[in-house]
């Protein structure tokens, strides 16, 4: 990602960058620790192992990034870095689902709109589901990997408010 902001800049002229970093994974269904087997995973694993796994990958990926984009826009003159926390945003929406998700069933952080489980390594033995209407405002997850429609309204509006040159608390200007 960061070598994309240096080529963008250099080659194709850009100047103005909002970058995100990566969400809690270990809260999406594959990566948790409550994990049941999906079409994206059928063999046997150790779900927790998974998940710690995931959350550390995470948090030292979004760690590295930050710093590298830091040192990166030093040595970009004239460029506009932001760092969209996305990590955050999504914490805050697991933690506080009520700020945010707005659908017409109780808040849903743990399951999604589309589940589909299947018996491991049983590519036939699926079986999907899927809320329809305005119920699925109030999932913070679509399938077991991907946010929701609601989730990505939420991130939209707050990029958004950087583009107008407002404030978002989940954005931190480097350069």
């Amino acid at each position: 990602m960061v070598n994309w902001v240096k080529m963008l800049y250099d080659k194709g002229g850009a100047r103005n960058f909002i970058v995100q970093n990566m969400i809690p994974l270990q809260h999406v269904i594959l990566y948790s620790a409550n994990s049941y087997y999906t079409w994206f995973w059928l063999k046997e694993r150790n779900s927790t192992a998974w998940s710690v796994q995931m959350t550390e990958m995470v948090e030292a990926g979004n760690a590295l990034t930050k710093l590298m984009l830091k040192d990166l826009a030093s040595t970009l003159p004239g460029a506009h870095i932001a760092y969209f926390d996305s990590h955050s945003l999504f914490q805050d929406i697991y933690d506080h689902p009520g700020l945010y998700l707005n659908g017409t069933v109780p808040y849903n952080v743990t399951g999604c709109i589309r589940p589909c489980v299947f018996k491991q390594n049983d590519p036939k033995s699926g079986f999907c589901s899927i809320v329809n209407g305005p119920a699925r405002d109030s999932y913070l997850w679509y399938d077991e990997l991907h946010p929701s429609e609601q989730a990505n309204r939420i991130v939209a509006r707050e990029i958004a408010q950087v583009f107008q040159g407002k404030q978002s608390q989940w954005t931190t200007w480097l350069s």
